[in-house]
């Protein structure tokens, strides 16, 4: 069961990856973890107005068909949102330490939701952006 919703959350990492690229984004890091927990995609969102990038934490959720009515998005409880900012700072100064990371003003947090039942097996995809302030 474990191998099967792993393989399901990384084709739903495919998808959303894909998806972000499509938009202009660049990917900075995938499945970036440390003792604490896990941050699934860290990406940097072209500014429409000009300027610095934005950077973006995405939270990857993702349902097989008839697991959940609902939007997967609804997994993503206040603890987790929570556990997500604390290890994206972890990242950020892990970053800076190695002169690695570009300047940003704004950082947000999106979850993307992939549920696999779609029409002809095409995967539902649904961007929530900015979950927390």
């Amino acid at each position: 069961m474990g191998d099967t919703r792993q393989r399901i959350g990384a084709l739903g990492e495919d998808i959303a990856v894909d998806y972000l690229l499509t938009l202009g984004w660049h990917v900075c890091a995938r499945n970036w973890r440390n003792r604490y927990g896990e941050l699934d995609v860290i990406a940097l969102e072209p500014n429409p107005h000009g300027g610095s990038d934005n950077l973006v934490i995405v939270e990857v959720k993702t349902r097989r068909n008839g697991a959940v009515h609902d939007d997967p998005v609804t997994a993503v409880t206040g603890d987790k949102l929570d556990r997500m900012k604390n290890l994206t700072w972890m990242w950020v100064a892990q970053q800076r330490a190695a002169q690695e990371l570009p300047f940003f003003e704004v950082l947000r947090f999106d979850i993307v939701s992939i549920r696999l039942d779609g029409g002809n097996g095409a995967p539902i995809l649904r961007h929530h952006r900015g979950v927390v302030d």
